[in-house]
């Protein structure tokens, strides 16, 4: 049997909201598969441009609403399937009725409806980030929200769950039953919002008691009331146990179902969560993305705001607690997040950027601000407010394929080392699929883009290669060894002062000499051009003295590594090496500094280079050997009056 609509029910409150099916038709090309953008045993969810009731005018009384302006925009359209039982149809008035009587911002919005023929359709506001679920679960998927924007997704939900428990005189109390991340979508600014009210109950307006008494239960395994499963009785403390799993969800990055849980036991996250909370291992139970960017950071700034975390995993495990009485009111959970969300954004972490200030600061990410760009991603320069004042900044952006140990690998070197020929570290940004590191830097660009600069003389070169070859004799340094594994001359930023600082170490190794590991094997190969061919599968510190040599030979012939490749059809190591014989080597020297230079400072500038280059590895230099040398050769340059 099929049933038809409530006795509550009323289709002239809803009349301004109906839409014609042949315009869904059109709008979905006859629900055309790349349309689709989500299915379940609900139906199938189709995104779409299409005219529909504006919303801003909900609240208009004493007017016709289906004579009022229609505006077009993209809306979720979903087409209800299970329509051979009673679940589909009765759940298509469920939520019709429920949602025309809402009007939340973290509700989502009911924009239309069809209702022909066998066709149910319910049109919602468009969701562009998709589903909490979605960002939550495995490796692949995750998106890396930062600890506040977690709180702040929460506190959204809280808000609309107070909404729903409250009776207005515009509707009745509701019960959602089946609060859950599948069921929280995020709008294009990440604004939470409850959806999928198709289990929903609205209490009896002349009801006086506060249970509502279940012949059935409904909602989803590990998310479900122990209370109301047992019993039938669903109150109001049914929805907050189910948020509670949630909080935990949002707090460990995994969905109540992962296999994690219930390797012990076969009742999932709740059950885990109240038991590590009361174990006191509830730093178990964080997000390890989320905590091993925030550990690194402790280092500089005090750590993670640990009155946060204990504030906000208190009110969650009182959400999951087993008897509905003992469970805090929406009102009190609310009050204990807002108290997290204010540790946390009163915590003393000068290091972290927002992605909009970065994004204000570097004129929205645009090209004239761009001094750099790679296989990482771009590097941008920029400013933005410090410390009450204005600071120069490069912001270096990875792109979306950039992996997150490369991320934080660098900011791990970047906090421990500290060095005038290293770039320093101002911050970083990790919110939601950006990754952004900010350096301390006035840098006028990289050394790639200055090579044939005629401006840049043989002095302020070899002060360059100097620096260069410093900032890598502190990397291999004495308590520990950072094996740079990128070192190219796009990695090399310049100030104003043409002062070099190396950067990019996302693909660095850091180790402590105690351990004495002198080579890494993994899958780092080197930049192309700058790493001998025969050790790109195992990295040494003196393969970064190989990489050091070819850029000291782009620097004095002017000429990137890559260049050399596409004009010789060989690499810029190799064809040195073809040029060793003197007179020709002064050749390839770029020709903008040739006069300048002086013979017994370009010989010792080119003995130290070419070893460098030696393709036995235990016969190349220390980097601090090649400062040394490279100090002579500026020596003998100024002694040489030109």
């Amino acid at each position: 049997m099929i049933l038809v609509a409530t006795p509550s029910f009323s289709w002239k409150k809803v009349e301004h909201l109906k839409i014609q099916l042949h315009h869904i038709m059109l709008s979905t090309n006859n629900f055309a598969k790349e349309y689709c953008i989500g299915s379940g045993g609900y139906g199938v969810v189709y995104k779409a441009e299409l005219d529909h009731f504006d919303k801003k005018y909900s609240s208009v009384e004493g007017e016709n609403k289906s004579e009022l302006p229609k505006t077009r925009g993209l809306v979720a359209i979903k087409r209800i399937s299970n329509l051979g039982n009673d679940q589909g149809e009765q759940g298509f008035f469920i939520e019709l009725e429920m949602l025309s009587t809402c009007q939340h911002p973290n509700i989502i919005s009911l924009l239309g409806f069809a209702h022909e023929g066998p066709e149910r359709i319910l049109v919602y506001e468009y969701a562009s980030q998709q589903s909490l679920e979605d960002h939550l679960g495995g490796t692949g998927k995750k998106t890396n929200f930062t600890w506040a924007q977690r709180i702040r997704i929460c506190l959204d939900i809280a808000h609309g769950l107070k909404y729903l428990h409250k009776e207005t005189d515009d509707k009745p109390r509701i019960i959602h039953r089946d609060i859950k991340s599948a069921n929280i979508l995020l709008d294009g600014n990440w604004n939470a919002k409850i959806a999928d009210f198709g289990l929903s109950k609205f209490h009896p307006v002349d009801q006086n008691a506060s249970t509502i008494n279940m012949a059935n239960y409904a909602g989803t395994l590990g998310y479900l009331d122990p209370e109301y499963l047992s019993t039938g009785k669903l109150k109001k403390a049914s929805d907050i146990y189910s948020f509670g799993v949630v909080l935990f969800e949002i707090l460990s990055g995994r969905l109540a179902h992962d296999s994690i849980w219930t390797v012990d036991n076969d009742k999932g996250l709740a059950c885990v969560a109240r038991k590590w909370f009361v174990d006191r291992r509830r730093k178990e139970l964080v997000d390890p993305t989320m905590r091993d960017v925030d550990e690194l950071i402790s280092t500089i700034s005090k750590g993670p705001n640990q009155y946060s975390l204990n504030t906000f995993s208190k009110v969650a495990y009182q959400c999951l607690a087993e008897t509905q009485r003992e469970r805090p009111t929406i009102d009190v959970v609310i009050e204990e997040l807002e108290i997290a969300l204010n540790f946390q954004e009163n915590r003393k972490d000068n290091f972290r950027f927002s992605f909009d200030e970065i994004k204000s600061g570097t004129n929205d990410f645009s090209d004239d601000n761009c001094i750099t760009q790679g296989a990482f991603g771009m590097a941008y320069k920029g400013e933005v407010q410090y410390d009450n004042g204005c600071k120069t900044i490069v912001a270096k952006r990875l792109s979306k394929s950039a992996r997150e140990d490369c991320f934080l690998a660098e900011l791990e070197i970047l906090v421990k080392l500290k060095n005038k020929n290293v770039v320093g570290l101002l911050g970083y940004c990790n919110e939601m699929n950006e990754k952004i590191i900010v350096y301390d830097d006035e840098s006028i660009g990289s050394l790639d883009m200055h090579l044939n600069n005629v401006s840049l003389g043989w002095t302020k070169r070899l002060k360059i290669c100097i620096d260069v070859a410093s900032g890598l004799d502190f990397l291999h340094g004495k308590e520990e060894v950072v094996i740079h594994r990128d070192l190219k001359s796009a990695s090399i930023l310049l100030n104003g002062d043409w002062e070099a600082k190396i950067s990019d170490f996302g693909l660095s190794w850091i180790d402590p000499v105690s351990k004495k590991m002198d080579h890494v094997i993994d899958e780092v190969i080197g930049a192309p051009g700058y790493y001998h061919y025969l050790e790109v599968d195992n990295l040494t510190k003196e393969s970064d003295i190989y990489a050091l040599g070819v850029v000291l030979f782009e620097i004095a012939c002017g000429r990137l590594t890559l260049e050399t490749w596409k004009d010789k059809g060989q690499y810029l190591d190799q064809f040195v090496l073809d040029n060793s014989a003197e007179e020709k080597f002064y050749e390839i020297v770029f020709k903008g500094i040739q006069q300048e230079i002086v013979p017994t400072s370009l010989n010792t500038f080119k003995k130290i280079a070419y070893e460098c280059l030696h393709d036995r590895r235990h016969k190349r230099p220390t980097a601090c050997k090649v400062v040394e040398q490279l100090k002579k050769a500026l020596e003998f340059q100024d002694e040489y009056p030109i």
